[in-house]
């Protein structure tokens, strides 16, 4: 076991301290199922954001970004830095609509949007594939992940003991602190961690064996420091960086990342006070998941490249830990473990609650045992958290090997799932056959192409996308259409632009409705946050290697700052319209 001072004991056990004391805090506002999986609707912009930003910050990232680094260099972080693009489409274009839509759960927009049996039935199987099976695949990994943490810190133990303590601890205090806690216990979770990152990466850079940013850069290999591809070997080639940006980021489910809004973001976006708050808060998520978090994780991984060059691909990820026992000062050790646990539980707790409000806002309640008292409803979800955990907990010890892996995967299978969640919002002719077509297409699509004809990552998603887009759009004009009161009640309600929508009141002899949606704000909106986001994240990198590409960091520090400042006023107009 790594020898804990006194500073690494207190560090670990801080965060303990400080759930048990939110938790008396928040444990007497649970009395509803509104309550328990959306606040109620109260949450502020900071808050819900930060909330989203902590769930994505899971214990599996860092070692999932080492993964990556390790294989294809800085350039290889495209494969996730690409989902910044459905990030801020998603702020623009959708966080308003969502918050609009007034459901409780993103699968509650179906009976809002849709009509019929089949859209009852599409809410129940999605309830219980995303909710059950999917949030099993991403729990899988996250417990993967801490199942390579623990023997770093804790040698002498058997992880999966461990793990059981942990998950026990998480099951806990997600049953008792409902979603208000969990928001509340993630905007700390998420500060501990990232700061724990930041002050990782200062002590791993200036180790002797490394010598300070000079140093690292001159002892690694220049391919590992490309933050573009330029298709020589070892770094992401440039056609898959192209598909990445043009066709990942509309076509694959991802959690966090989902076309169009989604998961547990359209779960925040629904808890907050109002359409601003809605704005605000996934704006804040976007800027601070892909642009304030990155480069303390680059840089750990960099070291870890030099200090131990010859792990396997499947060990590569433990590389970010095992840079812990080179000399850091004391109170490091746990500081980081508090890190990694903040990290763990955050993700955890968020994934155990919005699962839990699929299968029983979803699919239980409307469809099993309606009419139950709410506290009838919150012992279901509580015996649900159980069952995901234990489930959870056997996937990640006997079903998986790399985090990396389980990511891919993942993107494939769901990536022809992400057009008809765009569509649908746009295109009135879309129905729940649609989607349920986009549902079974996706898989089978992926088996076809990538299984069967051997098609390689990200080829097959490119293939799935577009073969799936023109078989669903064709599919609209074979399919029964929604209800027209259906349609025209959500298009009252969420109002989403009009153009698209314009067929169903020539259809319907209806008065027009054009409500002021300006597409050239949300496009202005996604286009310079997108500026700032990949152009702060390269200025930081000219900055740091210097070598005469100041000029080049100052270039992109100016487009940044512009990116910054048209996105700005872009969220002003969005909250006036």
């Amino acid at each position: 076991m790594i020898p804990f001072h006194i500073f690494d004991t207190l560090l670990f056990l801080f965060p303990f301290v400080v759930i048990l004391f939110l938790l008396l805090r928040f444990r007497s506002k649970q009395k509803s199922t509104k309550e328990y999986f959306q606040a109620e609707g109260s949450l502020s912009w900071f808050v819900a954001g930060t909330a989203m930003v902590a769930t994505t910050f899971a214990a599996d990232t860092p070692l999932a970004v080492t993964e990556i680094i390790r294989g294809q260099g800085i350039a290889g972080n495209w494969i996730w830095w690409y989902m910044a693009v459905g990030g801020f489409v998603t702020v623009f274009f959708f966080s308003k609509l969502w918050k609009r839509s007034g459901a409780s759960t993103d699968l509650e927009l179906i009976g809002l949007r849709y009509s019929g049996k089949e859209a009852n039935f599409l809410r129940g199987i999605k309830a219980f594939v995303i909710g059950f099976l999917l949030n099993l695949v991403i729990l899988g990994w996250v417990n993967l992940a801490m199942l390579k943490i623990i023997p770093v810190f804790f040698p002498e133990w058997t992880p999966s003991h461990i793990l059981i303590y942990l998950l026990l601890f998480g099951v806990f205090y997600t049953s008792i602190a409902g979603l208000r806690g969990i928001s509340y216990i993630d905007v700390f979770q998420f500060f501990l961690a990232w700061i724990g990152c930041i002050l990782f990466a200062y002590f791993a850079v200036n180790l002797p064996s490394i010598g300070g940013l000079d140093g690292l850069r001159s002892k690694l290999d220049s391919s590992k420091i490309l933050f573009f591809p330029n298709g020589s070997s070892g770094t992401l080639p440039w056609d898959h960086f192209l598909i990445l940006l043009t066709v990942l980021w509309w076509s694959s489910w991802y959690p966090g990342s989902e076309p169009g809004g989604g998961g547990y973001i359209a779960q925040r976006i629904l808890a907050t006070k109002n359409e601003n708050a809605a704005l605000k808060g996934s704006l804040w998520f976007v800027i601070a998941h892909y642009f304030v978090r990155p480069w303390p994780w680059i840089l750990v991984a960099l070291v870890s490249v030099i200090l131990y060059p010859n792990l396997s691909d499947k060990e590569s990820g433990k590389g970010f830990l095992m840079v812990l026992q080179e000399g850091m000062p004391k109170g490091m050790f746990g500081l980081m473990l508090s890190a990694f646990l903040a990290a763990y539980l955050s993700t955890l707790a968020t994934h155990l609650n919005w699962g839990a409000s699929y299968l029983v806002n979803d699919l239980w309640k409307p469809m099993v045992q309606p009419g139950k008292s709410d506290s009838y409803y919150l012992k279901v979800s509580y015996a649900v958290q159980i069952i995901t955990a234990v489930c959870s907990f056997f996937l990640a010890v006997f079903g998986m090997e790399t985090i990396k892996g389980a990511w891919v995967f993942l993107l494939e299978a769901s990536s022809g799932i992400g057009f008809i969640l765009i569509a649908r919002w746009f295109f009135w002719r879309i129905s729940a056959w649609t989607e349920i077509l986009a549902f079974i297409l996706s898989p089978l699509l992926y088996l076809l192409f990538s299984i069967y004809l051997k098609i390689e990552f990200p080829y097959s998603i490119l293939y799935t996308a577009v073969s799936s887009a023109v078989l669903l759009i064709l599919s609209t004009y074979i399919f029964p259409n929604t209800s027209s009161n259906i349609l025209l009640q959500f298009y009252t309600k969420t109002k989403p632009p009009y153009f698209f929508w314009k067929g169903l009141f020539q259809k319907e002899n209806q008065t027009q409705i054009i409500y002021p949606n300006r597409l050239n704000v949300s496009l202005l909106g996604t286009l310079s946050g997108l500026s700032f986001v990949f152009g702060g994240l390269y200025s930081i990198q000219c900055f740091m290697w210097k070598d005469g590409e100041i000029l080049i960091g100052l270039l992109f520090f100016l487009l940044g700052l512009l990116g910054l400042y048209l996105s700005l006023r872009s969220l002003q107009n969005r909250s006036e319209m």
